[in-house]
């Protein structure tokens, strides 16, 4: 997308959220943009600077006339961390806009309206609801504006938090994070602290050297937490030390791991995790349903809310004992494990077979007998053998990644014809997209948004499909 040579300067009345924390302006004309720092209610004074397809990219200038929905942030890194894209936007109006986003995407994209479109479900906490938070070391620390202006100061070049947006070489070093329990902020200071000295190296991503890389916090509602650390050199000398006084500091922590990595990326997919200390696994509950949840395990983010998405979706599922339900793109088959006890027979696809291997321990653990299942790309497990091997389903859950369902899943659920699909969303845009293929043979009965991520830009979508009579 080409930069603008002359970019253009003009008023903006700030009325929608947008992509990735963005807000949508419009010119008393009608012109289009794109901008950040701006919240619905706001006219601000622009710069654009860039076109693509008719829609324009700007920044802000000036703050003509603030939304009387903005609020004071709460965080000190607001703004420059990147994490949070509207602590400055009372929560009540962030859920208001978000369930205006899911409504506009289903009428114009789908053409659809719900018979029924449930208010959205807002998050009871929207301070310390994360279950997980991962910080990453770096040489090459992000200097706040105080900092630039004091450059006479010897500052330490290191930095443990989260990458700067934009800007993957920056680390923005943080003290207090308001996403996860408050233990994560003080594990993470201390290890910062312990790891001060120079015999302590922080990664450094141009050179790919320096011991320490990455670390995960996890917590369940019980308090307990689980700590994994990514580092170059698992045998470093130093790090039995550290591990020691971690557990001596820090009893809440019940499981320790260490991952070596020497790759030049941050995944932890190809990692092999080893035990520290502690147990195997973390625990939780969702509801009536245990799970044990490993160094890196898929498992949702926000556990109250998720346990409020689950029942969302077993309300909308109506399971009386004798359906067969398909739970496609299952994760550690936490969804379909709620619905089991519900239901006749459970069959869960995934494509990530460690997360498989985690909904088949979690079965375990729970006593579930009526759950299988399957590692594989959907779009080629979900074939009509499949379907003769396994039962064709009475029920599906569908709850895709952000691109939403492959053109084949669409048309391979048509030619199953499942009495009822209930469609568990992360994206808007593609949910209408793919709702538009179903309505094919489909009736959306009920629709509702549920707020997962609270200053935000991410919302989830509860959808209810129901096959049209002939």
């Amino acid at each position: 997308m080409p930069r603008i040579k002359n970019p253009k300067q003009v008023v903006l009345n700030i009325t929608d959220i947008g992509h990735k924390g963005t807000a949508v302006g419009k010119t008393e004309e009608g012109l289009v943009a794109f901008v950040r720092n701006a919240v619905p209610g706001d006219k601000i004074s622009a710069l654009l600077y860039k076109k693509s397809k008719g829609v324009w990219q700007g920044r802000v200038l000036e703050i003509i006339e603030p939304s009387i929905h903005r609020t004071k942030s709460f965080c000190s890194y607001f703004g420059n961390c990147g994490g949070c894209s509207w602590q400055d936007f009372a929560y009540q109006e962030q859920a208001n806009q978000k369930q205006k986003q899911v409504l506009d995407a289903v009428k114009r994209i789908a053409g659809l309206e719900a018979d029924v479109f449930e208010p959205i479900l807002k998050a009871p906490q929207t301070e310390w609801y994360r279950n997980k938070l991962e910080f990453t070391f770096s040489n090459h620390k992000w200097l706040t504006q105080a900092e630039m202006l004091h450059k006479e100061q010897q500052l330490s070049s290191k930095a443990l938090g989260f990458h700067r947006p934009e800007s993957f070489n920056k680390v923005i070093d943080i003290d207090i994070c308001y996403l996860q329990n408050d233990k994560s902020n003080q594990i993470k200071n201390f290890i910062r602290e312990y790891t001060s000295g120079i015999d302590w190296t922080y990664y450094d991503i141009k050179s790919h050297q320096g011991l320490l890389r990455n670390m995960i916090v996890r917590t369940n509602l019980n308090n307990q937490i689980m700590l994994v650390l990514a580092v170059s050199d698992r045998d470093d000398e130093k790090l039995p030390n550290l591990f020691q006084e971690i557990k001596l500091r820090f009893p809440e922590i019940v499981s320790c791991y260490v991952a070596e990595n020497k790759s030049l990326n941050d995944s932890w997919a190809p990692l092999t995790c080893y035990k520290i200390f502690g147990e195997d696994y973390l625990k939780e509950s969702l509801e009536h349903v245990n799970f044990n949840i490993g160094p890196k395990s898929f498992f949702q983010t926000n556990t109250r809310q998720a346990v409020a998405l689950y029942q969302t979706v077993r309300d909308y599922a109506s399971l009386e004992g004798s359906q067969t339900v398909y739970d496609l793109y299952c994760g550690v088959g936490s969804i379909g494990l709620f619905l089991a006890k519900s239901a006749a027979k459970v069959v869960g696809i995934e494509e990530i077979e460690a997360a498989i291997e985690d909904a088949k321990v979690n079965a375990e653990i729970n006593k579930i007998e009526n759950a299988q299942f399957v590692s594989g790309d959907v779009r080629k497990v979900l074939t009509k053998e499949f379907a003769e091997e396994h039962g064709f389903p009475d029920v599906m859950i569908v709850d895709p990644p952000r691109n939403g369902l492959h053109p084949d899943v669409c048309q391979t659920i048509l030619e199953f014809q499942p009495e009822r699909i209930v469609y568990v969303s992360c994206n808007p845009a593609t949910l209408a997209r793919d709702l538009k293929i179903l309505s094919e043979k489909y009736h959306l009965l009920k629709l509702k948004p549920v707020d997962m991520f609270p200053h935000t830009s991410h919302i989830e979508a509860v959808s209810l499909l129901e096959l049209k009579k002939i």
